[in-house]
């Protein structure tokens, strides 16, 4: 399992699956991949080329690195289809530029409710209206269809929180982590949750003597990043979208309850039903954390306005906080020289 993960070649995966079926890009957790795993199709969330060529001649320069990552892949090696969320603005616009430069058989957004509590009738509705759209696409998605893909990604994410639970206990490589998160998110479920299942089987937590770090971001386009952190700590917990954000489980097998499990979600994009605040303080209580890096992407507008309430919140309870601002290619001796030093402020 370890072996597999680690040495996944996406595109030869992917080639392989477009002889049997269709492939759409998405970009972010709120999208309902149930209802496309339900139609036959195989959702791959995109992370993006590491060499922007194309993309900055329809972005404008502010716009995040995530954001132009994407478009270099879409506009490098188009899929099938696309569906975008609208999780921010830029995301948003982008799906307009997309949508015009993308040559793809389908295309589509969701635009959620900002407060996703106060809005689960209307999200429903939404997600009733986008499954009708994706039927014109592939034929119709009986309900009992719907329910059996949603009880496949279940089974999944149950396997993903025992493996978030086993972190707890010791010390297993962020690496590791975000390569099976990164994993599920581009394969196709049953054959993710046979090989997690192997895993779990496998690793076993070690010791580690290092500070215990929580992690706070979107999406970590780099994981040379989390190598250069846990040279100096070890993060025991993440709350990135490509991460635990994508753990909570479909409690009712329905529409309805696709939109509830977003409640659960807890992404600055969208307001939930209790505070991010309260919630980073519990998970540093409940992993034992003695620090917290904020891993921000450069005009990451969500992200960069929480932050500064949750440094205020961390430091009125007297928790040490790193703030990482990411641009395009950053470099990766200042992060270690920044990590290294909060590090050893936290041993002293």
């Amino acid at each position: 399992m370890k072996a597999a993960l680690s040495t996944l070649d996406l595109q030869n995966y992917l080639g392989q699956k477009k002889k049997i079926m269709k492939i759409f890009a998405h970009f972010c957790s709120f999208t309902p991949e149930e209802i496309l795993h339900a139609a036959g199709i195989l959702p791959v969330r995109i992370f993006g080329s590491h060499v922007i060529e194309k993309a900055s001649a329809h972005l404008q320069s502010y716009c995040c690195s995530y954001a132009k990552r994407v478009l270099e892949e879409g506009l490098t090696r188009p899929l099938d289809g696309s569906v975008f969320v609208h999780s921010c603005d830029t995301m948003q616009r982008l799906s307009d530029i997309w949508g015009y430069s993308v040559k793809e058989e389908f295309h589509e957004t969701l635009v959620l409710p900002v407060v996703i509590g106060a809005g689960i009738e209307y999200l429903t509705k939404e997600l009733d209206r986008f499954r009708k759209r994706v039927e014109v696409f592939s034929g119709e998605i009986s309900d009992n269809t719907l329910k059996e893909s949603i009880s496949i990604y279940n089974e999944n994410r149950k396997l993903l929180q025992k493996l978030y639970e086993r972190r707890k206990k010791g010390h297993i490589s962020a690496v590791v982590v975000d390569k099976v998160m990164k994993a599920t998110m581009t394969m196709l479920k049953q054959e993710h949750t046979a090989l997690l299942e192997e895993f779990l089987e496998e690793v076993d937590p070690r010791e580690y003597s290092h500070p215990r770090l929580i992690l706070l971001g979107s999406v970590t386009v780099d994981p040379y990043v989390l190598e250069i952190i846990e040279e100096y700590g070890q993060i025991s917990y993440d709350d990135l979208c490509t991460g635990s954000r994508y753990l909570p489980l479909v409690e009712e097998l329905s529409l309805r309850g696709i939109a509830q499990r977003y409640q659960s979600m807890w992404c600055p994009c969208r307001a939930v039903s209790v505070p991010r605040g309260p919630h980073i303080l519990d998970k540093i209580k409940e992993y034992e954390a003695d620090g917290v890096v904020l891993l921000l992407h450069k005009f990451c507008e969500p992200h960069l306005f929480e932050a500064v309430s949750i440094k205020n919140t961390l430091r009125e309870n007297g928790y040490p906080c790193l703030q990482l601002e990411l641009e395009d290619q950053p470099s990766p001796e200042q992060i270690r020289t920044r990590v290294q030093a909060f590090c050893e402020m936290l041993e002293g």
